[in-house]
């Protein structure tokens, strides 16, 4: 659904709606590669919400890894987790994404106990927080892979590229922010917002342009934070590596209005002979 706010269409609704135990996902997770398919953050945020439910007010989710085994279908999901204490300070929780009973993704995180400490002795300076949106402006997103639909890259999200080109190779710095909640009824937490948006490196910083045959798809996403998120904008501040047999690898960091926050990388597999109008940049599973 869409609302005419200020002579711009802007998102009403949510990613998914809760039936029951489960979920049901919007057009808006829809993804670049199929019409039938999720994009990747929608799925990162609903395990990110499952890890949450299973960590206290005192812990951080100090890292947490999103694997894609399958695309993920528009059609209800369930969700499940699990928390393995590894010391009395330091705990694993892990979540599988199901649809029909079928595992589709997963996640692994690692939480920390937190502490007070006294001040550091050394304060990286920051230099990408002066360059966050001052405010919202309504911007185009990515155009690729949309075929006319609904989509989580075009629709779901806002982009402020500060460094690089949605079209063209090469690194970038996108500050993108979360338009819709993740689960209707719902407030979306800083993780959640990091966990659907941190896909993105991958996808804005291509070793490939727009059009060309060759392509590298992301199979995990990784993500490690020394504290939670602040506000609504994320800076993606991303690289990819090209490696010899086809593989990659994407480097991303990761601020906010106050500075960094921590890093992304994901593990890139090669494909040959897309069609021409999807993009070498994408974000998703190799089976997608």
């Amino acid at each position: 659904m869409w609302h005419l706010c200020k002579k711009v269409w802007v998102p009403v609704g949510a990613l998914f709606t809760v039936d029951g135990d489960g979920f049901v996902p919007s057009d808006f997770t829809r993804g670049p590669w199929r019409a039938d398919a999720q994009h990747g953050g929608p799925s990162a945020a609903l395990l990110v919400r499952a890890i949450e439910e299973l960590v206290g007010d005192r812990e951080l989710v100090s890292q947490f890894e999103i694997e894609l085994t399958k695309p993920v279908p528009l059609q209800r999901l369930t969700v499940e987790a699990e928390r393995v204490d590894v010391s009395a300070r330091v705990s694993r929780v892990r979540a599988g994404l199901y649809a029909d009973g079928e595992a589709v993704a997963s996640a692994t995180a690692l939480v920390l106990a937190m502490s007070e400490l006294g001040p550091p002795d050394w304060v990286r300076e920051e230099v990408v927080a002066a360059l966050a949106p001052a405010e919202v402006i309504e911007s185009g997103g990515p155009r690729y892979a949309s075929r006319g639909l609904t989509t989580f890259h075009r629709n779901a999200v806002q982009h402020e590229l500060r460094r690089g080109s949605f079209k063209d190779a090469g690194p970038a710095l996108d500050w993108i922010r979360l338009r819709l909640p993740v689960v209707d009824g719902e407030r979306t937490s800083p993780l959640q917002r990091l966990a659907a948006l941190a896909d993105f490196g991958s996808g804005i910083s291509s070793v490939y342009a727009v059009g060309s045959p060759s392509g590298l798809i992301n199979t995990n996403l990784v993500v490690a934070i020394h504290r939670a998120p602040i506000g609504e904008w994320i800076s993606l501040d991303a690289t990819s590596y090209l490696g010899e047999g086809g593989t990659g690898l994407a480097v991303t960091a990761i601020g906010d209005v106050r500075g960094g926050i921590g890093v992304a990388t994901q593990c890139l597999l090669g494909h040959q002979g897309r069609s021409s109008d999807v993009p070498a940049k994408t974000e998703g599973s190799p089976s997608a």
